[in-house]
């Protein structure tokens, strides 16, 4: 019976190289690059004298690519959101996956506003934008109310949607619970992740536009 022949090795690690090369996901191009670099490391220790460099950069590679693995696994695992993060979810950010939706969670904070505490005033800038979960607030311009926001609605929105301060006032008609998030971390949270501006903003548009239609219909009343 002939001697093994280390060359199996290198030939099986390359045909798995290939493999990875030949798959779309990215999870099993990984996997399959991890067993290729494994595979591989016989093969040098076999030698006549030991190739110690391949042998610690295959060892690497496979270190790397076990790694990688391992944090895709774990953002793939399905996400469970608490009965109030669900809410918030349903409220204006649907269309973000969940795992983003925890990360633009992650910034923010729950607040709850006592009844009759202003949580805008007129003429000057906000220093947070508030999503209303529970509660009544009421829209207030020289004593007039002209609206009422509720469930859903954004309170403080006008300055990181237009840039401009607002002319009225926002005050809580009963005690309010809301999301919180601080305007300029919000904003930096935003830049770096343009998928959920998109997200954020088509709900600012909504929002807005669900403001004037209240509006113009207290105009007419």
């Amino acid at each position: 019976m002939g001697s093994f022949n280390p060359n199996y090795f290198l030939h099986t690690a390359n045909i798995l190289l290939l493999v990875a090369y030949s798959v779309r996901d990215i999870l099993w191009l990984r996997l399959f690059a991890v067993a290729s670099a494994v595979i591989a490391i016989p093969y040098f220790v076999l030698q006549p004298a030991p190739l110690w460099v391949p042998i610690g950069w295959s060892a690497l590679f496979a270190s790397i690519n076990l790694f990688q693995s391992w944090r895709i696994f774990l953002e793939r695992r399905p996400v469970k959101l608490t009965p109030d993060e669900e809410m918030i979810r349903r409220l204006g950010f649907e269309d973000l996956p969940p795992r983003k939706f925890l990360q633009l969670l992650s910034v923010g904070t729950w607040t709850t506003v006592p009844a009759g505490e202003r949580i805008v005033e007129h003429d000057k800038p906000p220093e947070n934008v508030l999503l209303i979960v529970q509660g009544t607030v009421r829209i207030v311009r020289n004593g007039r109310t002209l609206g009422e926001l509720v469930a859903g609605h954004l309170a403080g929105s006008t300055l990181l949607f237009s840039g401009v301060v607002a002319d009225v006032d926002a005050v809580a008609s009963e005690p309010v619970r809301a999301f919180s998030w601080q305007i300029e971390t919000l904003e930096r949270y935003l830049a770096a992740n343009p998928d959920v501006r998109i997200v954020v903003q088509r709900h600012l548009v909504r929002d807005l536009a669900g403001k004037l239609v209240s509006y113009v219909g207290s105009q007419n009343s």
